[in-house]
């Protein structure tokens, strides 16, 4: 694989991205459908980490396999944010950059059909309605060899903050600062919810198992919360994305509620000011 730094020519750019639409014409349909197959018998963890191993493989087969982990995990609803939670910002070369804007791009296909209506460029509204030939065609010049920033892409695609935060690379200037302060301050988090959840009382029904799932929980929430414009609705909605696990509006802003004592206790009030609608 070309690191982003040797590979800004378009030659070698436009033979990478090939190599992916060309290993898709070559390989049998049967084939494809009998992969599909197998990842769909895969549960939640282990696709998920099948899809880590591939995105950081380095095998010529591994964006065929990226793509079709991905599209697996789509259809169960597991946004692209949610399968790189620990991804770095940097080191991260070209291919695994276009990697991270194919799955966006094919999440907004399968999960908002109807966004090709306010999307005023006909080439861009290929990308969510037309043919997969069409579709890979109109991702390689969108990504234009890595050189095209992906607040440019937010653009032109008309995407809302909702629909940012479900991707991975799809990051206006806004959302991406968002993720950058959750990214700033989670150890903090973390570590006040720690030490919190440490001071419980244990006893015959709560012992340090449970109180390692309810710290947790409350972190995810937190993580969860920070994707939203405060609403527990949509927090228990990203947190059935990121965990597979059900949780209440009500029992979703119960367990905020306390995430926020703490935190303001600890003299992290992040959580607790209402903050301005992210664009």
């Amino acid at each position: 694989m070309q690191r982003e730094a040797q590979a800004t020519g378009n030659g070698v750019a436009s033979e990478r991205k090939r190599s992916l639409a060309s290993v898709l014409q070559a390989t049998p349909p049967e084939r494809l459908d009998k992969s599909r197959r197998r990842m769909a018998d895969l549960d939640r963890a282990g696709l998920l980490n099948k899809f880590s191993h591939a995105f950081a493989s380095t095998k010529p087969l591994a964006p065929l396999a990226t793509l079709i982990l991905g599209d697996e995990l789509t259809a169960r609803g597991i946004p692209p944010c949610m399968r790189h939670l620990h991804l770095p910002s940097t080191e991260l070369d070209l291919d695994q950059k276009f990697a991270l804007l194919l799955a966006d791009l094919r999440w907004l296909r399968r999960w908002y059909p109807d966004h090709a209506k306010v999307v005023r460029y006909r080439r861009i509204r290929l990308l969510l309605t037309g043919t997969e030939t069409a579709f890979h065609r109109e991702a390689e010049y969108l990504f234009w060899a890595g050189r095209r920033p992906a607040w440019k892409m937010v653009g032109s695609l008309s995407l809302d903050a909702h629909q940012q935060m479900d991707c991975a690379y799809l990051h206006s200037a806004p959302v991406k600062k968002r993720k950058a302060d959750t990214q700033t301050i989670r150890e903090r988090v973390f570590t006040a919810l720690d030490d919190d959840m440490q001071a419980v009382r244990r006893t015959a029904t709560f012992g340090d198992e449970e109180a390692q799932a309810a710290l947790m929980r409350r972190f995810h929430l937190w993580l969860c919360w920070r994707m939203t414009d405060g609403s527990p609705t949509e927090t228990a909605m990203r947190y059935r994305q990121m965990t597979g696990q059900e949780i209440s509006r009500q029992a979703a802003a119960k367990q905020l509620h306390k995430v926020g004592e703490t935190l303001a206790q600890k003299g992290i009030t992040a959580n607790k000011k209402k903050r301005a609608r992210i664009t």
